[in-house]
């Protein structure tokens, strides 16, 4: 199972929505259903659990992962193959303003793959280790993550993205002293990143239209929710105003004065009760709710749900636009972490309902509020 040469197939330069919604309809008729689900979390042993899932769209991946590896098959990996493979339908079916908003969308997973890398060079993994879980299928192509993969340190990864002109070397280059003055702190690149990926890609959605206007609230919401995230997780700690307002990714609710505001109050609840957008209003309660149950990782949780729910309800905003495409990316990769979370919890034997409670559906009376 390679990604590389895997997923050739002829490109339909079509300019409007009709033919790659009707595509994108067509694909979401085959998502799983809560009841497999459950089936799949009532599973007695693996061979039911490949049983059930070769009457799915990852029959394929599922049989070559157990294929090559009979003992411990790779499932990750294969299903990383199947939603590349699945995404590069969507956006073979394109062109036109519909082609350039659907690779906007999909620099989400360059940056992925750009952390990834990182992570792996910090962590000393192989380059094997790293290429497998990547989801190439953004602007870089996967040939030149295998290059960047190969590299022996990180400021060696980013000496090579000048050569292949990639985009992020600027940031990461400029990053990099403050990088070793943290003592490699990762979180400073990562959040490097991040500002670049969300100014960089609103910079390209100032058009008008409802397309762009939606594609532009999805970015919004992702760096919102950041945003929410990295403030509940400094909160007590103490920082100079200027370091507080550098965590802040602009372009969302928050501004760094606005953000510095929040961190000072330094409790969660103040931070839920203060937020400025009412739209996450519902999102941030039941954040809070896990929040004070559980811990920070429940309210992260949280907020991947609600932004999953908000990302799944584009398709009923915009029913004849760039929203159909959204919504079925946001339910196909929530798909996937759930198939992940029962996989993982079946082969470490975790019992069936702690593997059930980390399951999350998009419910249908959620996505008419999104």
């Amino acid at each position: 199972m390679l990604f590389s040469g895997e997923f050739l197939m002829a490109k339909v330069d079509l300019p409007d929505y009709g033919y790659v919604n009707a595509r994108v309809r067509g694909m979401r008729a085959y998502l799983l259903t809560r009841d497999f689900f459950m089936n799949l979390v009532k599973a007695e042993d693996t061979d039911t659990i490949h049983s059930l899932l070769e009457q799915t769209v990852y029959r394929r991946e599922i049989d070559e992962a157990i294929l090559i590896r009979p003992e411990r098959p790779d499932y990750d990996y294969a299903l990383n193959v199947n939603l590349v493979a699945t995404l590069r339908k969507i956006i073979d079916a394109t062109g036109g303003e519909v082609e350039r908003l659907v690779g906007l969308l999909y620099t989400r997973y360059d940056i992925h793959n750009v952390k990834t890398i990182l992570r792996g060079k910090k962590g000393s993994a192989t380059s094997s280790e790293i290429i497998t879980a990547m989801i190439p299928i953004g602007n870089i192509r996967i040939e030149v993550l295998e290059e960047l993969s190969k590299c022996r340190e990180i400021l060696d990864v980013v000496s090579l993205m000048g050569e292949y002109r990639i985009k992020y070397k600027k940031t990461l280059e400029e990053a990099y002293e403050e990088f070793k003055e943290r003592e490699e702190d990762l979180s400073v690149l990562e959040l490097a990143l991040d500002k670049f990926h969300y100014t960089d890609c609103l910079e390209q959605l100032k058009g008008k239209g409802s397309n762009i206007a939606l594609t532009r609230r999805m970015f919004i919401n992702e760096l919102d929710m950041r945003n929410i995230s990295t403030l509940v997780r400094i909160r007590g700690i103490k920082l100079d105003d200027d370091e507080v307002k550098n965590f802040c990714i602009t372009g969302g609710a928050l501004e760094p004065e606005k953000f510095l505001e929040l961190h000072r109050s330094g409790d969660v609840a103040k931070i839920v009760s203060e937020y400025p957008d009412p739209e996450y209003r519902k999102v941030l309660d039941r954040a809070l709710a896990a929040y004070e149950e559980v811990d920070i990782a429940a309210f992260d949780r949280e907020l991947e749900h609600g932004l999953t729910t908000l990302g799944a309800g584009m398709s009923n905003i915009d029913v004849l636009g760039i929203g159909v495409i959204i919504g079925y990316m946001w339910l196909k990769q929530n798909e996937i972490v759930n198939l992940r979370v029962i996989l993982k919890g079946k082969a470490i034997g975790r019992p069936e309902t702690e593997i059930s409670n980390d399951l999350f559906f998009v419910e249908r009376e959620e996505l008419q509020v999104a």
